[in-house]
């Protein structure tokens, strides 16, 4: 008999896909590792799952452990938040989710939807000028209109958590559990490619993913010839790009979040240092791109229609990136990149999906 006792145990051991017909006309091979096929849909499964256990071992940022009745709180831009519900459903935890109030169009939201039928409670972040001034909200989404949104749903978080015991925001923003979970898939790209990796990248928010697989790598003894990140061109809340390509110093990590969350009062991301930081301050990427909405859709859209994959926007401009990197290392070279997660969360989008991280 070969069989799971839990939901949990399907995260992970995803295929990896050579890109035979979209890839046809670069030298080298183009792979991207279908992490669309996790449990709830999403690379984040394995950052959700890593982050749970943390918790209930006690391994926060501020020593607080979940107990077995406790609530596990994050702010989300969608993926996270149904990869919470999963495994939080799948232990028996309650969960309270926020989703970010800028992305929502009209009543209908497919990754509210997808979250709710996980069971957990789910919310819509607070209005920025809760917590802000009109001055204060009209000068800061000058710089980053989407940042004032962020930041007052983390604030709602901290909130969950300060009036709550039971209560833990596992904040994957700042949680080195998010970086742990997804050095796996850095594990299995080596198995599956026989440690033979000549380039490697994705897309960039928290930075988890990215920093987990190149540090992942170098754990195993591979240092791959390039890395890259792709940020979502007019959205670059954790990146800050002055040009569509950028190399390793010329791309640097955006302050906005830290002047708004001095502002708002959420002082752990004044006083900590977040994943992205330690991703860029350890070498990484070596290059970042900028993809528009266009650009991550019409990829997209090629790989549900000419491979098959029923993949989002953010895997659309993976894929569009490691294209155009494959073009010039040239025969012979292994590029990799992550399909990210399933089409069905952007369907209350269609035909305008957009690219968020």
């Amino acid at each position: 008999m070969n069989y799971i006792n839990n939901i949990t145990e399907a995260i992970g051991h995803t295929p990896l896909l050579k890109l035979n017909k979209i890839g046809k006309d670069v030298s080298a091979n183009v792979f991207v590792k279908l992490e669309h096929l996790n449990p709830s849909g999403s690379y984040k499964d394995r950052m959700a799952l890593a982050m749970v256990d943390a918790a209930e071992a006690g391994k926060t940022w501020n020593g607080k452990k979940l107990p077995p009745d406790g609530v596990v709180v994050e702010a989300s831009a969608g993926n996270t938040a149904p990869a919470l519900a999963l495994v939080c459903a799948a232990k028996g935890l309650k969960a309270r989710l926020v989703l970010y109030r800028y992305q929502f169009e009209g009543a209908t939201n497919s990754r509210m939807q997808i979250t709710q039928a996980f069971g957990p409670e789910v919310t819509v972040s607070s209005e920025p000028g809760d917590y802000l001034t009109a001055e204060q909200v009209e000068e800061f989404s000058k710089e980053e209109p989407d940042i004032p949104h962020v930041i007052a749903a983390k604030m709602d978080c901290q909130r969950m958590e300060d009036d709550d015991p039971n209560t833990v925001w596992v904040d994957q923003i700042y949680n080195m559990a998010n970086l742990e979970g997804q050095k796996s898939m850095a594990r299995e790209i080596y198995d599956q490619l026989d440690g033979q990796i000549d380039a490697i990248g994705c897309s960039v928010a928290a930075g988890g993913t990215l920093y987990g697989l190149c540090q992942g790598l170098a754990e195993l003894g591979v240092h791959p010839e390039l890395t890259f990140g792709v940020v979502p061109s007019g959205s670059e809340c954790y990146l800050s790009l002055p040009k569509r390509e950028c190399d390793y110093g010329e791309y640097k990590v955006s302050d906005a979040r830290h002047k708004v969350a001095a502002a708002m009062g959420l002082d752990k991301w004044v006083t900590e240092e977040s994943i992205i930081h330690k991703m860029v301050k350890a070498g990484y990427p070596d290059k970042c791109f900028l993809v528009t909405d266009e650009e991550a859709r019409a990829m997209a859209n090629r790989l549900c229609q000419e491979e098959g994959i029923f993949c989002g926007m953010s895997s659309g401009a993976n894929v569009l990136i490691a294209l155009e990197i494959a073009k010039r290392l040239g025969p012979g070279k292994n590029v990799v990149t992550t399909i990210v997660d399933r089409r069905d969360r952007y369907l209350c989008e269609m035909p305008n999906e957009k690219y968020v991280v």
